[in-house]
């Protein structure tokens, strides 16, 4: 008699996780870029709109509060 039990298929060493699962060094690299280009956006869309008056900004929906909320929503994209 065997002791414990099983789900799915039975363990053994076709069920392992093979190595190549986990990201490959040119998938990293562009995650890399991806976030050093979402930082830049981020950092762009503030400095530009940093100078403007509280009136322009207020034409393009937004307060002096809001710019560093909205460069963040630019580093993360989120909406």
């Amino acid at each position: 008699m065997r002791a414990g039990f099983a789900v799915g298929k039975a363990a053994d060493a076709t069920n392992l996780t093979p190595a190549r699962s986990r990201p490959t060094l040119m998938a990293r690299m562009r995650d890399i870029w991806t976030i050093f280009s979402r930082a830049q956006a981020a950092a762009h869309y503030y400095e530009a709109h940093k100078p403007l008056s509280e009136e322009e900004l207020a034409a393009r929906g937004l307060t002096r509060a809001d710019l560093p909320r909205s460069a963040f929503r630019k580093l993360t994209g989120t909406p």
